[in-house]
């Protein structure tokens, strides 16, 4: 199935600030519209957790500073914002008011993005579809039976669809890059200590990290450049301003197996697959067979053990440190199972699983070291239908389904190395397929150069989805 294809020049983050720039436009006139068509669409995604439109309105109507200075966005309910509902998608949560704003959206703030909502995301970001009792289902622009992922999928639906050209969006086991590959967008999630706010970050637990989701590899790289750290103190020196395709031939070397169970993706996924590694070598690198460093399904044994014992031991951590009361009782059903679950594992296991999982991720940046890029599928499978993985599923019962489709992300979060899924292809029956590329911590430039390699090759952009405001 070919998708529709739109205009020659993207309607991006970057033509947006041209245009302020040129004097076009102003930011209250992109706001309002931004605004507009958030408000078409919502009644059919269902991506806006908490509006923000008059302190939208409030801020473009200001001289704002920043390299991206009122140029409007939207942000994941999952960092603080002070005086703004943060809920992290969860009914507990509902009426907490931050009296502070967090690392990241200060730095959102001193780019001079105008964030117009707070979009729609899984309970506490513990899954990959978009759906919560707090919100409901968030839809998918190219099929609405089917999720934009998660837990970033309501920012993913909403650049999908035209809304805003970016948006915000976190990473914790892959969320970045599940919400891009289903809704045909470039997710990079950047390495460990990368951003504002993540200076002392070092440990193998420091698993989130936040960036954005967009249509266009130079939306990417100016969010990228405007939002990271730039302290003295910090992991990397700042990454350039990437804005050009790599000139170089890269060693990249390719894996696909689905790491639970060993077998293939399934055929779209194979296709969209094969057809970029055939791209790849028409434009010269030389892509090999890839093979985990490690032993896969012991791997993903232990990174269940992790996110089952992770969750049920720092539920309470999280209610201290927001000054709410949280039991599993105040949780969905799916998240009240993770906690049963976590409980069953004693210190012992998980401890081991910890152990297991810092001796994977030392294998893996060792691999690293000899190659230039990692390539996998970003899913199993194109993007599944809605309510398969929803908030009264029960744990147990889809887990193995889930570590299958979504198994291949997790290891940058635990190695803390840098990654981006690009919209390679359309399975048959329509939806975006994405491919992975990996590097060696610090290597975002490295990626970002080779993804517009790509970008000038497929064009990716000029396709929408049957429900766009663009």
């Amino acid at each position: 199935m070919t998708a529709p294809i739109t205009t020659d020049r993207p309607d991006d983050m970057t033509s947006m600030r041209e245009a302020v720039e040129g004097g076009q436009t102003t930011s209250a006139a992109l706001v309002e519209r931004a605004i507009e068509r958030a408000e078409a669409v919502n009644s059919q995604l269902n991506f806006i957790t908490w509006p923000c439109f008059d302190r939208a309105r409030a801020q473009s109507a200001e001289p704002r500073s920043g390299p991206l200075a009122g140029l409007p966005t939207l942000i994941k309910d999952s960092i603080l914002e002070k005086g703004t509902r943060s809920s992290f998608g969860a009914v507990v949560l509902r009426d907490y008011i931050p009296a502070e704003d967090g690392p990241y959206a200060r730095a959102i703030n001193s780019a001079g993005l105008v964030s117009i909502a707070r979009t729609a995301m899984p309970e506490l970001g513990l899954n990959v579809v978009t759906e919560s009792p707090l919100v409901g289902v968030t839809r998918n622009p190219w099929n609405l039976d089917h999720t934009p992922g998660g837990s970033s999928g309501g920012g993913a639906a909403a650049v999908a669809a035209g809304v805003v050209p970016v948006a915000h969006a976190s990473d914790g086991l892959g969320s970045i890059r599940h919400g891009a590959a289903p809704c045909g967008l470039v997710g990079l999630k950047p390495s460990r200590g990368r951003n504002i706010g993540d200076e002392a970050m070092r440990s193998i637990a420091d698993l989130n990290v936040d960036g954005c989701v967009s249509r266009t590899v130079r939306d990417t790289a100016a969010w990228l450049s405007a939002t990271q750290t730039r302290a003295p103190d910090a992991s990397f020196a700042p990454v350039p301003l990437v804005t050009a395709p790599i000139d170089s031939k890269l060693r990249i070397h390719a894996y696909s197996r689905v790491m639970r169970s060993g077998s293939d993706p399934d055929a779209s996924v194979v296709r969209v697959f094969s057809d970029t590694i055939d791209l790849l070598g028409r434009l010269g690198h030389g892509v090999g067979d890839g093979r985990l460093p490690f032993d896969a399904r012991a791997a993903i044994s232990a990174l269940s053990d992790i996110t089952e014992g992770r969750f049920s031991r720092r539920l309470g951590a999280v209610a201290e440190l927001l000054g709410v009361n949280i039991t599993p009782n105040d949780l969905e059903y799916r998240s009240q199972t993770i906690v049963e679950q976590g409980n069953r594992i004693s210190d012992e296991q998980y401890d081991a699983a910890w152990a297991l999982m810092e001796r994977n991720a030392a294998s893996y940046l060792a691999m690293l070291d000899n190659i230039d890029i990692w390539m996998t599928p970003t899913f199993s499978t194109e993007t599944i239908r809605t309510g398969v993985f929803g908030p009264d599923t029960a744990w147990l019962d889809t887990r193995d389904h889930l570590l299958d489709y979504a198994g291949y992300c997790w290891i940058d979060n635990f190695a803390g190395s840098p990654s981006i899924s690009l919209p390679m292809g359309f399975s048959d029956n329509g939806l975006p397929v994405g491919v992975q590329f990996a590097t060696r911590p610090g290597g975002e430039a490295l990626l970002l150069a080779l993804a517009y390699q790509l970008e000038n090759a497929v064009a990716w952009w000029r396709h929408t989805p049957p429900i766009w405001v663009g």
